[in-house]
């Protein structure tokens, strides 16, 4: 297996926002072939909120996704603005969407959703011990269900009956509650 790099040798911007940019690229491959049309979707880096509350429970809600047209069970989750750390993004997002406050966020991982297109790294950062503090902060563009807060023996259930149905929330409940996936 070559582990040599492509060489990028042009780029045309197709699509840009501040929320997206969707690229063109010309690449070399390592073999010398030119690939003219190599597609490349830039996101900025955004946090998953792996949260529970003060007696361990899980804290989550069903949010409306536009792009499939799903609700889909999951964690707190944003952008992580300019000056802020994962973990500090992590603490204002379980805050705004849940009106829960916690004090420590640990880092658990940075992973790329579909590293092939994407440059976004989704960081699945731990919080434990939230406390509910305050209403939510909710923002126009998101359909927010009510806060549900799920005991964590109930996870190989909710996995099994495809209630979770997001790599990414699978992806985070793999690397905070492996014990938890499957049940005898």
């Amino acid at each position: 297996m070559s582990t040599d790099k492509w060489q990028r040798t042009g780029r045309s911007a197709v699509y840009q926002t501040p929320y997206m940019s969707v690229y063109e690229d010309i690449v070399r491959l390592p073999s010398g072939a030119m690939v003219d049309d190599y597609s490349v979707v830039d996101l900025p880096d955004g946090v998953l909120v792996v949260a529970t509350d003060e007696q361990d429970r899980l804290i989550l809600f069903e949010e409306y996704k536009y792009a499939v047209d799903d609700t889909v069970l999951t964690f707190p989750a944003g952008g992580i603005d300019d000056d802020e750390t994962p973990e500090a993004a992590a603490l204002r997002e379980l805050l705004e969407e849940t009106g829960y406050v916690a004090t420590e966020a640990t880092l658990l991982s940075g992973n790329y959703p579909y590293p092939s297109k994407l440059t976004h790294i989704n960081h699945i950062v731990r919080v434990t011990g939230a406390v509910k503090q305050k209403a939510r902060q909710l923002e126009a563009s998101e359909a927010i269900g009510e806060v549900q807060l799920i005991p964590k023996d109930e996870i190989a259930d909710l996995l099994k009956s495809g209630r979770f149905n997001t790599s990414y929330m699978i992806a985070a409940l793999a690397l905070a509650f492996p014990e938890y996936l499957s049940k005898n």
